[in-house]
């Protein structure tokens, strides 16, 4: 029987979790250093027990999943202790600081049969998998080149606190425009395939007081021969997250923003634009919950696992070795 959770990590994507899985697990148990965190959540959830230290709670509690929605700094070490526990495992995006340690794991995970998802949930937009519907059609043809660009104003994220405070703002953490916007990495590969070469420059443009990058410029060669370029900033006034896709037959535009998509026709000359609402864009959390809740009852599905996961993160490692050495790497 699935009932037992455990969220390992009560900021704000915790409590988001912890709202979604509440109609699926009878027991959530929460895991958090500050205690400020843990009063808030269990004013607002049914939460059975909690902890300040995680390995605590896997040695005294038997659990089906556990959720690790901490920075990227913890990842690793947690997944590694729920494997020794067979627990299988939720964890937010991104992967962890880099790749090492992770291959290992995925195999270790696999032998055991457990669960490991890894949270991107943008695939989960309606608006997203319609694309890739469309790409996958070749109404419009083949792509010929992709432009995105993903930023917003880090101080916007949690206007209830300090943003020089939020992990985000710290690199030993694994905070930054291009760990926290891989979402757009993993879009790429889930609409175009894998990536064979990167060239990037990663740093800190703005006068954010931050530790880690505020910017990312990539360049990507797809194993399929075209270019895509995407631009991450934590630094927009005007958040714009979109791709525009460029194709034989026409373009398509993927708006997260204004929760549309735009479509020109070549041969018509005309746009078209379907329009969805932004209950459309935020469902994305309920439908990743589901289908994690589906993965535990051994429904068989494609999942961004551990072993799908570890091509985004050869990416952003990529990236980040590819702005240091001011060359092209490859993947």
């Amino acid at each position: 029987m699935i009932s037992n959770l455990l969220v390992i990590g009560t900021g704000s994507i915790g409590k988001r979790h912890i709202e979604n899985f509440q109609k699926y697990f009878k027991n959530i148990d929460i895991v958090d250093t500050r205690l400020d965190r843990i009063a808030e959540v269990k004013s607002l959830f049914n939460i059975r027990k909690s902890y300040t230290d995680f390995i605590d709670a896997i040695s005294k509690e038997k659990y089906n999943a556990v959720v690790i929605s901490t920075p990227p700094d913890s990842h690793l070490r947690i997944a590694q202790a729920c494997e020794k526990k067979g627990i299988s495992i939720f964890i937010e995006k991104p992967l962890g600081m880099n790749t090492k340690g992770w291959a290992r794991l995925s195999k270790k995970f696999k032998k055991k049969r457990l669960v490991n998802y890894i949270g991107f949930c943008h695939r989960h937009i309606n608006f997203t998998k319609k694309v890739k519907k469309i790409l996958d059609s070749k109404i419009l043809g083949n792509v010929c080149g992709v432009n995105g660009r993903w930023g917003s104003y880090l101080p916007d994220w949690h206007p209830y606190e300090d943003y020089r405070s939020f992990y985000m703002a710290k690199k030993t953490q694994g905070g930054g425009a291009l760990y926290d916007e891989c979402h757009g990495i993993d879009l790429i590969r889930y609409f175009f395939g894998e990536i064979s070469e990167v060239s990037a420059l990663v740093g800190n443009t703005s006068k954010l007081k931050i530790s880690s990058d505020d910017s990312a410029f990539l360049n990507l060669k797809m194993k399929k021969g075209f270019y895509t370029q995407i631009n991450f900033d934590l630094y927009s006034r005007y958040p714009r997250i979109s791709f525009e896709i460029i194709c034989s037959k026409g373009t398509l535009i993927w708006d997260r923003v204004d929760c549309n998509i735009q479509i020109y026709s070549a041969s018509s000359k005309k746009w078209k634009t379907i329009n969805y609402k932004k209950d459309d864009l935020m469902n994305m959390y309920p439908a990743q919950a589901k289908f994690f809740y589906d993965l535990l009852k051994k429904r068989k599905e494609k999942s961004t696992d551990i072993a799908d996961s570890i091509n985004t993160q050869k990416v952003i490692d990529a990236s980040f070795l590819s702005s240091k050495l001011k060359k092209i790497v490859k993947i």
